[in-house]
């Protein structure tokens, strides 16, 4: 590979890993609720696939040797096809679901935290 050769081709799937505190509590928020497929476990991770080449990895926090710091200063956000099908399936499953809203950047979406307060948001484009 040169240094000019593009390495987007290369890329074959995205993971993001989020180590977590309340991993059981994670783990069953990502599986039950959110109803992620399970594509691999082992004791101290587990990682689901919500869409065809990207994984959200739950790591326990208390079984792993980084040190790890504040984790609310993202979000993860999903593209869905209808987000208010989405919105009240979530109702249903969530104690805190806020109300849907017009982007301005043109989508309509929601939030909602999972069990470490990290956000989760799910959107679709404006018709």
């Amino acid at each position: 590979m040169s240094c000019d050769e593009p390495l987007t081709p290369m890329v074959r799937s995205l993971h993001t890993v989020l180590y977590s505190k309340a991993w059981e509590q994670c783990v069953a928020f990502y599986r039950d609720v959110l109803e992620f497929p399970v594509v691999y476990t082992n004791p101290v991770f587990v990682e689901f696939e919500p869409v065809e080449g990207a994984r959200i990895g739950l790591l326990n926090a208390a079984r792993s040797t980084h040190i790890t710091g504040a984790h609310t200063d993202y979000l993860l956000s999903f593209c869905v096809q209808e987000v208010e099908k989405v919105h009240a399936l979530l109702r249903e499953r969530c104690p805190v679901v806020s109300p849907i809203r017009d982007h301005p950047w043109g989508a309509r979406l929601f939030e909602l935290e999972d069990p470490e307060g990290r956000r989760l948001e799910f959107w679709s484009p404006c018709r």
